[in-house]
């Protein structure tokens, strides 16, 4: 017996509709849920910070203390900017010879970082108060690094610090540097 094209379509169509609105357990059938073909698959690991800190509206101005700038070798206030490349506000504190610069980024997360979508080299290194951390170098630039510490999803603190060549005996490796600026901040936010 030869079936016409619509009626095996048909066909097709009602043992699909069955076969999905059955289970095998007796009572009610309910429908076999589908998954999406537009659904993504994240290959993000889970994050192993300790807990959520949103930067959301967090000042950078005042993610340090008075009591925090003179072991951070600064002698001035911040100065309040922004950050377009991150589309953040930052805070950044210029002292002869160096710079020191905060900025609370709510547009990504840090996965950018090590999935290679930003430039430069990153690195894990040690948490920074509980909190995942990393080190952004790049081979052009070795006065300056960048450390990031993931503090929510979506959001993390960016702290940067560049040392002129000439102050280079003056103050701390450029990684250093940036990490103990992100220390000082992590203090404060994680109160």
């Amino acid at each position: 017996m030869r079936r016409s094209a619509p009626a095996l379509l048909a066909s097709v169509t009602v043992l699909t509709f069955i076969t999905a609105c059955s289970d095998s357990r007796s009572g009610t059938p309910t429908p076999v849920t589908a998954t999406s073909t537009t659904e993504s698959t994240s290959t993000k690991p889970p994050s192993a910070r300790p807990r959520e800190i949103k930067l959301d509206g967090k000042d950078p101005c005042q993610l340090l203390t008075a009591e925090q700038l003179p072991p951070l070798k600064i002698d001035e206030a911040g100065r309040p900017g922004n950050a377009p490349a991150f589309k953040a506000k930052d805070c950044s504190w210029t002292v002869t010879g160096a710079d020191s610069r905060l900025a609370p980024v709510t547009s990504e997360g840090i996965e950018v970082w090590t999935s290679g979508k930003r430039t430069g080299q990153a690195e894990e290194t040690a948490p920074i108060a509980t909190f995942p951390a990393i080190s952004v170098t790049a081979p052009s630039d070795q006065d300056r690094c960048d450390v990031m510490v993931d503090v929510a999803d979506g959001q993390y603190l960016l702290a940067t610090f560049s040392v002129s060549p000439s102050f280079r005996d003056r103050f701390p490796k450029p990684c250093d540097g940036a990490r103990q600026l992100a220390e000082a901040a992590m203090q404060n936010l994680a109160k």
